[in-house]
């Protein structure tokens, strides 16, 4: 049994390459048994960004690498939920391009996966994510537990977005009230990501200004998933990610006539113009997935 993270291309047989394995790796993968390979390839692929890879995957999207940003999220989607949404996102933008209906159903599938993914025990990151809490303290494992549910929740409300813009292109009746029922769940969503992630950078700044012990729920908001031991740089990105959808849904609304604002207002959508571009700003300047479409 042969098994290699390796990328064919030859621009990426660099040992060096983050995407690439170490040549004597593979040669203890090709002569360890099932069992044994199995376990180095996951060791392998537990020392992978996938926010790194997932960020180098978009920016190889937007400089007209499509078909290599695409070979790279399909070879990594099981991989985290991150490589999964990036699968889907690129699945999406190609059935956006085309308007071909039996893309668009590919595009809808991938993205109903990837937010099974998200919301499912049973998935081998969670696996993952499991036996390195079992190996961590209770601080690090609330920590990790916090970051992954919080990236988790964002990643099914920008698919429920882009399950949305498919079901308006339908422009059916029944696909735009359900298109905008799908809307109405994700922006319930990110509001709560965002005031959640708001929450835990407020309590690490004022940490770091009193230098304090961590932060624990019995000081805190019990209604935010404030937990301990959750870095400055995770919360910057997770702000980043969430700030993409929060501040679309503020910008985009805020366009809409006078006349139907109103109204959109009522159904729950705010539409506040200065905040969408803030939050874009933010997303731009972070180091998520998305910051390249932000700017």
């Amino acid at each position: 049994m042969r098994v290699c993270f390796r990328r064919e291309t030859p621009s990426h047989s660099d040992p060096h390459h983050p995407f690439c394995t170490d040549p004597a790796d593979s040669a203890v993968i090709n002569m360890a048994g099932p069992e044994q390979c199995q376990q180095q390839v996951e060791e392998q692929a537990e020392r992978i960004d996938d926010a790194e890879m997932a960020l180098q995957g978009i920016n190889m999207l937007l400089n007209n690498g499509f078909k290599e940003s695409d070979e790279l999220f399909r070879r990594y989607r099981t991989h985290s939920p991150l490589m999964s949404f990036g699968a889907s996102f690129v699945s999406f933008l190609n059935a956006m391009m085309t308007f071909e209906e039996e893309k668009m159903q590919t595009a809808c599938d991938d993205l109903r996966t990837t937010e099974k993914l998200c919301e499912s025990d049973s998935a081998g990151v969670i696996e993952t994510i499991r036996n390195k809490i079992k190996k961590s303290m209770d601080s690090q494992r609330s920590g990790v537990v916090v970051v992954d549910r919080l990236q988790r929740q964002i990643i099914v409300a920008d698919c429920q977005v882009y399950l949305a813009v498919l079901s308006f292109v339908k422009q059916e009746l029944s696909a735009y009230i359900k298109g905008g029922w799908i809307l109405r769940k994700a922006w319930k969503m990110y509001n709560k990501c965002h005031s959640d992630i708001s929450q835990l950078q407020a309590g690490s700044e004022q940490r770091s200004s009193l230098h304090q012990e961590p932060l624990t729920t019995d000081n805190a908001n019990h209604n935010a998933p404030v937990e301990s031991c959750v870095t400055a740089e995770a919360l910057d990105r997770l702000k980043g990610s969430v700030s993409f959808g929060y501040g679309l849904f503020h910008l985009c609304i805020s366009m809409v006539p006078p006349h139907l604002l109103k109204i959109i207002n009522l159904l729950g959508f705010p539409g506040d113009r200065h905040q969408g571009l803030s939050s874009l700003m933010y997303a731009s300047e972070s180091k998520d997935m998305k910051a390249p479409l932000a700017t």
